[in-house]
């Protein structure tokens, strides 16, 4: 045996420590055992200014001579070591006299050593260090243990937990044996994959596990001599999530304005009907048109200025009905990332929020399968693996039956959608590939036109469908620094409406690569392409009826192809390990055969780390403070680099581009032409993020938006209510005009200017054991120019609250509780354009989940109600609604 030890002028540096620092402090040793290891000597002494001692890069151990075994005590070697302005050893010397074969077994050891090089004032120097290592001889041989009874008999098998079949490791396996020679206890501890065998003599045996998360577990099993048993034993969790989620490593954050959902919390939120999307609206910065309507005015901007994406590409139909579930099953999406504003270059096309729905790569080796019904669809999800591929295959769909409730209110409508998605996940996150197809249809039916308006149950038809089909392919590799992510979409869009048809094709290739020059560096690169063919059903008498339009239709004119092509750049630089610097920029053409136009959006961020607030009551964790230590810290992987617990300052300001969009999109419909020029946006903002600890934080942003020009957006309420001066008997609703379509056009059309400004505030508690939730407040100002004159937008809020909380119970049940306040809208009166503002809206949700735990299987049950006090929300001034909507389901994951 041998220690190696330093004799060091300086005193060693070391990280403050408070008891909660220990688990810290184990995860940095390496780091600090290589830095004092290789400072001069006289312990008592201080370290000279701007002098940074070498630090070991490869193996420092130091193997024994065969001579190790004819030692008495403990025998000292001391040697000098010159380390060289590039970090190798140029010199070993002896500083006693020689003493082979021990100081030859140092000096040949020392000298295969490697060093990041000593620095003085940043500027590599020849360090000089004493250095000493202490063979020890090794210990007496253990006396033989009383092994007791023959063990030739083998327990052997897997542990897994009771309802999701996962493998339980690290679970501690004790077996009792009784047998005419006494009672004698062996254990044993599971592998990662709950696997476990275990030698025992014969008799009866008791067995018991013990893990961390695992109610208690008994069995008895009876061994004859020289049997082999081969058992699985199931071990109930002390709980159970069905949301919950995997997290590998941890997450440094890297954006300005971003808020990450997962789990429980894009699932179980109360009015929601369990939607991952719909959790965006109990946000800061985010209102709503109506609280059953997902179309979300994110920073008072138009919902056709915010992109809903999965995996960063648009889908051209997010919501059933425009109003109902996702089209992506829930168990697909692992988190959401909800940017209210900034979002770096990697997005584009959007001059408002972002939502991002992000799936994960299904595991190798993953198996699931998942059946979910509730009044309103029903739907599954299987999870296999291929081994011929090398792959994990994922199917799953849903099947909405909304018009079986309808019919119960009319027999002449009715509605139905369905979805699908296939998905195969092939190699391993950083190489290995992805191919995903996906899609969704919804059908409104109608009577046929020559129905009998007496008829109590007229035949029905389809007066409107909507549909769209995706294939998504993907791969991506990494070497070294180096990472490459390639992807092809293609697809097809329809709208069906009467005697319309409108079908558009998609192709949207993305190359984008990630090189990382420096430990302090990350430069992202890459180039986007979107091709859209529009067809407008030309060929048939109505579909030529429609192209004809489409010639002077200023709507659809110009839609038949769609061509954008992007470049873009992006760094993540980090020059002290307090700050984060991400600069960037994307270059837009866009062309729709008539019109071409370029734009070029330029944004920058930057978060910079002010220290810990340590919070009486809280649990904390060991923080390191100053810039050393927090290089010290990242390197080892320690704790006290953690962000979540840091507090951050954050700024930044951007140019934002998009085309003209629709702000209820339809499928083959979504983008206007380029003729009306782009809309253009420049966001800034500054806040402020603090970690609180024990999963607590708290977040202040105040932002201001300028919007010029605005083009298209959703205004519904009346310039004027004032109407001229009756001059006639007649009815003047007999005589008055029919209104001018064409001045709705130009009114949509027109290019105005805008402006929002805000506060939000977030306080937020993220646990997957204890209470969860957050409360979230927004104060804004959201206008437009009319006239000369700043006016308040049709749906500015002034004050937005929500108030999310989510509570584990004992025996598996689950309640969530969502309570929503928005200010009124904005309406005109005969004192001019929105002069005065509407009723506000208080609404309360109620979840309950409980579940039931079988030894291969779990059944969930559920009931979610929206709106359960029954509270009016005005939807124009004087007319309201009163609705409560109640949904009940059942799910079980095998």
């Amino acid at each position: 045996m041998a220690v190696s030890s330093p004799r060091a002028t300086p005193a060693r540096p070391r990280l403050r420590r408070t008891c909660a620092a220990r688990l810290a402090a184990r995860l940095a040793a390496l780091t600090l055992l290589a830095l004092s290891c290789w400072l001069p000597a006289h312990a008592d002494a201080t370290l000279p200014p701007g002098l940074e001692p070498p630090v070991a890069v490869t193996r420092t151990a130091i193997d024994p001579p065969a001579e190790v075994t004819q030692l008495t005590g403990p025998l000292v070697v001391r040697v000098k070591v010159v380390v060289g302005r590039d970090g190798a050893v140029r010199r070993v010397q002896r500083v006693a006299p020689p003493n082979p074969p021990w100081d030859v077994t140092v000096m040949r050891a020392v000298a295969q050593w490697g060093f990041r090089p000593g620095r003085y004032h940043g500027k590599p120097v020849v360090v000089a260090v004493n250095f000493s290592h202490t063979f020890v001889p090794p210990p007496p041989p253990k006396k033989p243990e009383n092994l007791g009874p023959e063990r030739s008999c083998v327990l052997r098998g897997k542990i897994v937990e009771k309802g999701t079949r996962a493998p339980a490791g690290r679970v501690t396996v004790v077996a009792t044996v009784t047998g005419g020679w006494g009672r004698k206890r062996f254990r044993v501890v599971t592998d990662v994959r709950g696997r476990f065998r275990l030698a025992l003599p014969p008799g009866k045996v008791r067995v018991t596990l013990h893990g961390g998360g695992y109610l208690p577990f008994l069995q008895r099993e009876t061994l004859a001599p020289d049997q082999g048993l081969a058992v699985a034993y199931y071990i109930q969790r002390e709980r159970y999530d069905p949301y919950e989620i995997v997290v590998f490593g941890k997450k440094r954050r890297r954006e300005l304005s971003r808020v990450t959902l997962r789990g429980a919390e894009i699932q179980q939120v109360p009015g929601t009907f369990g939607d991952p999307f719909r959790v965006v609206a109990t946000l800061p910065g985010v209102s709503s048109i109506m609280s059953l309507l997902p179309l979300p005015v994110v920073r008072g901007a138009s919902p056709g200025s915010t992109g809903f994406l999965i995996d960063g590409t648009r889908v051209p139909l997010l919501f059933h009905l425009l109003s109902g579930p996702s089209v992506i099953h829930p168990a697909f999406i692992d988190e959401v990332r909800f940017y209210p504003g900034g979002a770096p270059v990697l997005y584009g096309g959007y001059t408002a929020g972002i939502i991002d729905g992000r799936t994960r790569r299904a595991r190798q080796g993953e198996r699931m399968a998942d059946v979910d019904v509730n009044f309103l669809q029903a739907g599954g999800l299987v999870r296999t693996p291929v081994p011929a591929l090398g792959a994990t295959l994922t199917v799953a769909g849903r099947v909405g039956y909304p018009g079986l409730i309808l019919s119960l209110a009319t027999n002449e409508a009715s509605l139905s959608y369905w979805d699908y998605q296939v998905r195969l996940d092939g190699g391993n996150p950083r190489n290995g590939w992805t191919v995903f197809a996906f899609g969704a249809w919804d059908e409104v039916e109608g009577p046929v036109a020559d129905a009998d308006p007496n008829d109590p149950e007229p035949e029905l038809e389809p007066v409107l469908q909507l549909g769209f089909h995706r294939l998504d392919l993907r791969a991506h590799h990494g070497r070294g620094k180096w990472d490459g992510r390639y992807r092809l979409v293609t697809g097809l869009d329809q709208t069906l409406s009467g005697d319309t048809e409108i079908s558009k094709l998609v192709v949207e290739p993305t190359l984008r690569w990630t090189v990382r020059p420096l430990d302090t560096l990350e430069v992202v690169g890459g180039v986007e392409g979107l091709y859209h063919n529009t067809d407008l059903g030309q060929g048939s008498e109505v579909g030529n009826r429609v192209a004809n339009q489409a010639e002077t239709d200023p709507l659809i004119q110009g839609l038949t192809h769609i061509t954008v092509a992007t470049a873009l750049v992006e760094a993540l630089w980090r020059p002290t390990p307090r700050w984060l610097v991400r600069p960037g920029v994307r270059a837009d053409w866009r062309y729709d055969g008539e019109t071409a136009l370029l734009a070029a959006d330029p944004r920058v961020s930057a978060r910079y780390r002010l220290g810990v607030l340590n919070v009486p009551g809280l649990s904390h964790a060991a923080t390191a403070t100053s810039d050393a230590e927090l290089r010290q810290a990242e390197r080892a992987g320690a704790e006290t680099a953690d962000d979540s617990r840091a507090t951050w300052l954050k700024a930044g300001v951007g140019l934002f581009h998009q085309p003209p969009r629709m702000f209820l999109p339809l499928p083959g419909l979504d983008m206007l032409p380029l003729r009306s020029g782009l809309l253009a946006a420049i966001q800034s903002s500054v806040g402020l993020e603090i970690g609180l600890g024990d999963g607590f934080s708290v977040g202040v942003e105040t932002y201001y938006n300028h919007m010029d020009p605005v083009v298209f957006d959703l205004e519904i309420n009346p310039t004027s209510v004032v109407t001229e001066a009756q001059q006639q008997l007649l009815n003047p609703r007999a005589s008055r005009p029919p209104t001018d379509t064409q001045d709705v056009l130009d009114r949509l059309l027109a290019a105005q200017r805008g402006r929002a400004m805000g506060l939000e505030l977030m306080i937020r508690r993220q646990s997957r054991k204890g209470p969860y939730g957050w409360v979230a407040y927004t104060l804004s100002l959201s206008e437009r120019e009319k006239s000369g004159s700043w006016v308040p937008y049709d749906f500015d809020r002034t004050h937005l609250l929500n108030v999310v909380a989510g509570l584990r119970l004992p025996r598996n049940w689950d309640l969530g509780l969502r309570l929503q306040y928005q200010t009124g809208k904005p309406a005109t009166t005969t004192a001019g354009y929105n002069t005065a503002r509407g009723a506000g809206f208080f609404r309360v949700d109620l979840r309950v989940d409980k579940r039931a735990v079988w030894n291969k299987w779990l059944f969930d049950f559920y009931i979610d109600v929206t709106n359960l006090a029954l509270l009016p929300e005005e939807i124009t001034p004087g007319a309201t609604i009163r609705y409560v909507l109640p949904t009940v389901g059942v799910r079980a994951r095998f």
